[in-house]
């Protein structure tokens, strides 16, 4: 007969867990023995920030399903489990991202209560949008946030800018929606003051948002004209009475200003590095497939500005704060036998420590580029020691030197940092 344990496993993989972090294994999900409560909680937000579902963690009788990285833990007690499936599926609640931690007060090896069931909650839209052709002339804008990555929905997003002419801003979580040079892309939006004003959101006369996070994007900052916010799962119908003009627009003044303002930093051979020369690095170096993930912060702030990307879902800077994020999702990718490199600044936090720690004693490789300090021969040492690095199939930690102090020039375009709050 079936156990509370047997149902709350088959409930985290009905939410699309994969695995479970924590002390208290479930028969059914791959366990991944971590004793510290706070670094399962983190590894959950972050398996299920970079996969499609939800990520799960487990201490004693603390649940996290969470796909939000650094969600605050207002716990609820469940007594009864019968309010199981219910509360789990709580989770996926929100447009996006969301995460609800649970204190299960009740005897996982007593038998389930009978008729019980997984619950998933279905937000797929009920009506279908499409777009008449002669709002061409009013001037159609695309915000594309990470929704779309998270739903599968890129080839649709792109085959609809490309039958409407359309220029798509992404925000940083959807970076590689579209190549960095082709001309669908408009830049990336969100991290800075000015970008939906550079973008153009501002003038233009109607915006299609799809997949937007909040935390990347905030509607105050670039909702001024007419807005229609479609589910990823519409894209393909929207421009089906579309036929592909000549020419797409030019690009706006956010992505011509910061590309004259951070082109030469690319090409830059000095010692300390550029950031945008070691963004530019990182990309040089990442296997097929790969990821790099970046901590919030001046390390954050230029992956997500500059660098080069052309693969969808291969960058995840998150849009919330929390400490050791980069160095987590490298190790969940490890756990993927996904080839990643995490980007943190100097000095590294406790909770990065930990993680280090954590993935040595997993024996699964990490590797992590700290920036602002270290020492390099030369420009290209960052691409030979993080290739070695990459190769070794170890927990290695690379220090480069950084030169921070370029980020007055990304401020000069586009004004003061706004992402996660800092200035």
């Amino acid at each position: 007969m079936p156990s509370v344990a047997d149902l709350l496993a088959t409930c985290l993989r009905a939410q699309g867990a994969r695995r479970l972090f924590g002390d208290v294994p479930l028969a059914g999900l791959p366990h991944i023995p971590v004793a510290d409560a706070a670094t399962a909680r983190l590894l959950a937000d972050v398996d299920g920030r970079v996969g499609p579902g939800a990520g799960a963690a487990l201490i004693g009788s603390h649940l996290r399903v969470s796909s939000l990285v650094g969600a605050p833990s207002d716990v609820v007690t469940i007594e009864d489990p019968a309010e199981m499936p219910t509360a789990i599926a709580q989770w996926a609640m929100t447009d996006l991202y969301g995460a609800v931690d649970l204190d299960l007060r009740f005897d996982l090896s007593a038998p389930a209560p009978d008729g019980l069931e997984p619950l998933s909650l279905d937000r797929r839209p009920g009506r279908t949008v499409t777009l008449a052709p002669d709002l061409a002339s009013l001037g159609v804008l695309v915000l594309a946030g990470p929704g779309v990555v998270r739903a599968g929905r890129v080839p649709d997003l792109q085959r609809m800018a490309a039958r409407g002419g359309f220029g798509v801003v992404n925000t940083w979580g959807a970076k590689g929606v579209f190549p960095w040079d082709d001309p669908h892309h408009f830049g990336t939006a969100g991290l800075q003051a000015r970008d939906f004003e550079l973008a153009g959101l501002l003038d233009a006369g109607v915006i299609v948002a799809v997949g937007v996070d909040p935390a990347e994007a905030p509607a105050d900052r670039w909702a001024g004209a007419q807005v229609l916010e479609v589910d990823p799962d519409q894209l393909e119908a929207l421009t089906l009475a579309w036929e592909a003009p000549a020419d797409v627009p030019p690009p706006p003044r956010l992505y011509a200003e910061l590309s004259e303002a951070i082109g030469p930093m690319y090409r830059s051979t000095s010692v300390p590095l550029s950031p945008a020369r070691a963004a530019a690095g990182l990309a040089a170096v990442r296997p097929e497939g790969g990821l790099v993930a970046a901590d919030p912060g001046p390390a954050g702030l230029w992956v997500a500005r500059a660098f080069p990307t052309t693969e969808p879902g291969s960058v995840v800077v998150p849009a919330t704060f929390a400490r050791g994020v980069a160095a987590a999702a490298a190790l969940v990718a490890a756990l993927d036998e996904r080839p990643a490199i995490a980007v943190t600044a100097a000095p590294l936090t406790d909770e990065t420590e930990a993680v280090l720690d954590l993935a040595r004693s997993l024996g699964v490789p990490l590797v992590l580029e700290v920036w602002g300090d270290g020492d390099a021969a030369d420009s290209d040492a960052q691409l030979d020691r993080t290739t070695a690095a990459l190769a070794s199939g170890e927990v290695v930690v690379e220090h480069y030197p950084v030169d921070f102090t370029a980020t007055r020039v990304l401020v000069e375009v586009a004004g003061e940092v706004v992402a996660w709050g800092s200035p």
